[in-house]
Parts: structure tokens; C-alpha cells; sequence
């Protein structure tokens, strides 16, 4: 087996900061492999763990998209390594690492004991090359899931677009709704979020919807529909041009700015005025980012 370029660290949104390591990682000699646990270590440690920036739809096609070969590794196998147990039996036998990078404040091993000084260390002693990777920032604050999440619970889905490179976006299966948007004339493509996602703050977005490879602009609706008397959490997202059926499909929705916030409406009537207004601003916020989007 030949040895590999170990890119490692938290990857859990593979926003800027992820990216600016496997990108480096990937400038090796050898081939890339990117190192994730199957689990995030807080789930396993604490029990619990910081909602997902991303669905594994979303996962699948970036890692399609920007070719990264990823290997997963069950983090309550290697919790209890010590650094150096974790070097010399996963990243040495079982990956075969003939070049590492990480971020600059990257620990590993049990309690986070070892840091880059102590990679640094092990792979001069194993003749293995070592790359740290500066810590990206954006506003001069650190690039960070935390710091995203924080912005998307906000609904601020532009300034979360900057550190992720991308707008955040889910990929799930469409499922029966009330049809009560056919009546409006604006038939919707409902999905349930995981309660294990990110939970963006309650309102109408602009959106981008991806069905196969071709992008539509689109509004969506997250939250309880007031008007209608909703009562569980949803997404409802009207698609600007599109007719054909989704059920039991997965489509990906991307969310490009926050519009409004939900709002009980005196009738039905209004609130398909709301909705055509809404629409018409959508389709402008999508034109303008349709080249970054692409």
C-alpha cells in the first residue's frame, strides 16, 4: 500500500478553515486522505454534540466535487490513545502517512495531550514530513463551526456564506405536505430538518434549490406556519420555474438571505401576496449570486 498526504482535524463543516488544510494537505506528493471520526468527539466524551452544518448529502457532493478521499475511523476506538499511541498504530500503521497536515492549533490523543509540537516531534523521529496550516480568519476573528452556527441561528446567511465558502445548504427528502401551497398556486417542496442540523432562525429566505445538476431560484419558509396553524418544524420551499414531481426525492435547498420573518396573516390572500413579493425578491438575490453558486 502506498503512503498517503493525512490532512486532520475537525472537518465537521468543511468551511474555509477545513478547506485551507486539506488544500494543503493535498499540494503533497502523495495522495490525499482525509482523516474523520464517525462521530463528533463531543457526542462520544459529553454525550452530546454541536448541531451539524451539514446533512450527508451535502457531505457526498462536496467531497464529489472537490475529489477528497475520505477515511472514517470510530472515535471511541482511538478516544483513549495516547498521542503517541495514536500516531505510531492509526496514523503511522493503519494510514500509512507519508506527509501531515494540520491546523495550528490542532491536539490530539487522550484529553487532547499532544499538539503540534508534539506531531511535529513524532514525525521528525518517523521521517515523515509535517505542514501547519495558519489559522484562517474572516473579520479578524478566527474562522470556526461555532462561529457559524452562532450566524446561521441568527439568520445571518451571508456573513455564514463567507466562512463556509458556500451557502449553507441541506440536502433531504421531499415529503407530502399539506398541499395547502398548491392552492396559493405556489406548490411547495417540504422537508423535515434533523433535529440534529444547525436550526436557522424562523422566517422566509431567498434560496437556490439544486435538482440534478441545474440550479432554481427559490423562497423558503422555516418554521411553524402561523397562518396555517403548522405545528411541527419544517422547511417549505417554493420553486421559481419548476414542475415536475420531487416526492421521495432528495433535493438539495440553498439558503441565500434572510427576508422576513413569519408572519400570521389575516387570510390566505394576503399571504400569497407576501409570497409573491417574497418571490420576486428571491429571484434578484439569486441572479446576483448565481455565478458563485455554480
Amino acid at each position: 500500500m502506498g503512503r498517503n498526504s493525512i490532512a486532520l482535524g475537525a472537518f465537521d463543516g468543511f468551511h474555509k478553515g477545513h478547506m485551507a488544510v486539506i488544500e494543503k494537505a493535498r499540494e503533497s506528493d502523495f495522495p490525499l486522505l482525509v482523516l474523520l471520526f464517525n462521530e463528533h468527539p463531543l457526542k462520544v466524551l459529553k454525550g452530546k454534540a454541536p448541531p451539524k452544518l451539514m446533512t450527508y448529502g451535502v457531505f457526498e457532493r462536496i467531497c464529489a466535487q472537490k475529489k477528497l478521499n475520505c477515511r472514517f475511523i470510530d472515535f471511541s476506538e482511538v478516544c483513549n490513545m495516547t498521542p503517541e499511541q495514536f500516531f505510531c498504530d492509526i496514523l503511522v500503521k493503519e494510514l500509512n502517512a507519508g506527509e501531515i497536515t494540520c491546523g495550528e492549533n490542532y491536539t490530539f490523543g487522550k484529553g487532547g495531550a499532544g499538539n503540534c509540537e508534539t506531531l511535529s516531534l513524532l514525525c521528525e523521529k518517523s521521517g515523515i514530513k509535517l505542514n501547519t496550516v495558519e489559522t484562517v480568519k474572516y473579520k479578524g476573528e478566527p474562522v470556526s463551526s461555532t462561529r457559524i452556527r452562532r450566524l446561521i441561528e441568527n439568520g445571518e446567511m451571508e456573513e455564514a456564506a463567507q466562512m463556509l465558502s458556500r451557502p449553507f445548504s441541506y440536502s433531504l427528502e421531499v415529503i407530502s405536505g399539506d398541499r395547502i401551497g398548491r392552492k396559493l398556486n405556489f406548490p411547495t417542496a417540504n422537508q423535515i430538518i434533523p433535529d440534529d442540523l444547525v436550526q436557522m432562525k424562523h422566517g422566509v429566505y431567498a434560496s437556490a434549490v439544486k435538482i440534478g445538476s441545474r440550479l432554481y431560484p427559490a423562497v423558503t419558509n422555516f418554521g411553524s406556519r402561523p397562518t396555517v396553524n403548522g405545528k411541527n418544524l419544517r422547511s417549505e420551499t417554493y420553486i421559481e420555474g419548476f414542475s415536475g414531481d420531487l416526492y421521495g426525492k432528495n433535493a438539495e435547498v440553498m439558503i441565500l438571505k434572510y427576508l422576513r420573518s413569519e408572519k400570521k396573516f389575516g387570510s390566505t390572500a394576503e399571504l400569497s401576496a407576501a409570497i409573491n413579493e417574497d418571490c420576486k425578491k428571491s429571484v434578484g438575490i439569486f441572479y446576483n449570486a448565481l455565478e458563485k453558486l455554480q
